[in-house]
């Protein structure tokens, strides 16, 4: 029975894996999934604990048999449980550890840890929460409306909608949209131009466009899903940039704390100029654009678009990305400051939830790294690991 069960674990954990990350399944391995999930009622109860708990894989994963092969995990984990357990729950939990494990890692394979004595120094007595939908947004006529789990529309006449309900007359005025730190928002514009702006960003932009053209203007960064319109281009200025477009798919990350300004072309086809250069560039689906403060250059490269756009599905993904980038990311994204005195000169590959709380990410980087993280307050440290 026990070879039997660790089979079916073996069997399972993949697929349970895929799921939860939300990787496409095959109707087969959706039915599996199914039928392992109702076959009864702990598996039931590790299926929803996989799905809602945080704190699992630290208390019972050791990442230092990652390299082993999965039977020689899944003993693993048994042997540190309480024998003293009843045989149901015993197999309850050895079943949620060893599919955390499977879900853990995936992101720890590129580096483990070489110090087995070493601590866990991160702070949980008071965790931070990850950010949420919430913005502001600020009319010409001095009006001020929080957005938190509200949802913001404008019809073509420039009347604005707050969960479908109408909120101000048909007027062209000037509206500007601000998320804070911990904050994201989407939102649709008048032409029907979907935005999602990230934390700490800003878009400005008529309630109704006029002319023979659609311009809005963005700090930080925001994707961009453009209504096509050849009578009305669509462009985005931004910290000197200009972008133009009929109609496509792009993100663009201008924070000011960045050393670039970054465009990356999901599909169709954009224009670049910038303040110093007026010659255009054109960028292709699957490449991206920077333009340096010091440069008046944009240099394009072919790219993962899904890297820069996976923060528009709540994932953090990392792909050779320094670690001084990811740590900004956490800043924003948690309203956290961090030194970055002792931050090395590494990079990261990973996929994280930005559902998270802090303390799991940085649990998460600790084994990616070999690092250890402090967190005094809303203030994140790195210690040295001696």
């Amino acid at each position: 029975m026990e070879n039997q069960r660790i089979f079916e674990e073996q069997f399972i954990i993949p697929l349970l894996t895929r799921y939860v990350r939300g990787e496409q399944l095959t109707p087969l391995e959706l039915s599996t999934v199914k039928i392992w999930t109702n076959k009864n009622e702990y598996n039931k109860k590790v299926f929803q604990e996989l799905l809602d708990n945080e704190q699992l894989a630290k208390n019972l994963v050791d990442f230092d048999s990652a390299q082993s092969t999965t039977e020689d995990r899944l003993k693993k984990l048994h042997a540190k449980l309480d024998r003293k357990k009843s045989v149901k729950k015993l197999r309850y939990w050895v079943s949620a550890a060893a599919v955390l494990l499977f879900l853990s890692i995936p992101l720890l394979m590129y580096k483990h840890k070489k110090d087995n004595t070493r601590e866990n120094i991160i702070t949980t007595s008071a965790d931070i929460d990850p950010g949420k939908d919430q913005a502001t947004l600020s009319l010409g006529d001095g009006s001020r409306i929080a957005l938190e789990c509200k949802t913001l529309t404008m019809d073509k006449d420039g009347q604005i909608y707050l969960d479908g309900r109408s909120i101000s007359d048909s007027k062209m005025q000037y509206a500007t949209l601000s998320t804070p730190r911990k904050g994201q928002y989407k939102t649709v514009l008048p032409d029907g131009t979907q935005v999602w702006l990230n934390a700490e960003s800003t878009l400005k932009y008529p309630t109704r466009f006029t002319g023979n053209k659609r311009e809005v203007e963005l700090e930080g960064e925001g994707y961009f899903e453009v209504t096509h319109n050849a009578k009305k281009p669509f462009i985005v200025t931004s910290r000197g940039q200009r972008l133009k477009v009929l109609g496509t798919k792009f993100n663009i990350n201008s924070y000011e704390n960045e050393t670039a300004i970054s465009t990356t072309l999901v599909s169709g086809s954009v224009e670049l100029t910038n303040s110093q250069n007026p010659t255009p560039v054109l960028l292709k689906p699957g490449q991206q654009g920077k333009l340096y403060s010091l440069s008046s250059i944009c240099s394009v490269e072919d790219v993962d678009t899904e890297v820069y756009t996976a923060w528009t599905s709540n994932e953090f993904q990392f792909a050779a990305t320094p670690l001084k980038e990811v740590l900004k990311q956490l800043e924003r994204w948690y309203d956290i400051d961090v030194d970055y005195k002792k931050v090395p000169n590494i990079k990261v590959h990973a996929t994280i939830s930005r559902e998270k709380k802090l303390s799991t990410v940085l649990y998460t980087l600790e084994q990616i790294t070999d690092l250890n993280f402090k967190v005094t307050g809303r203030r994140i440290d790195i210690i040295d690991n001696k």
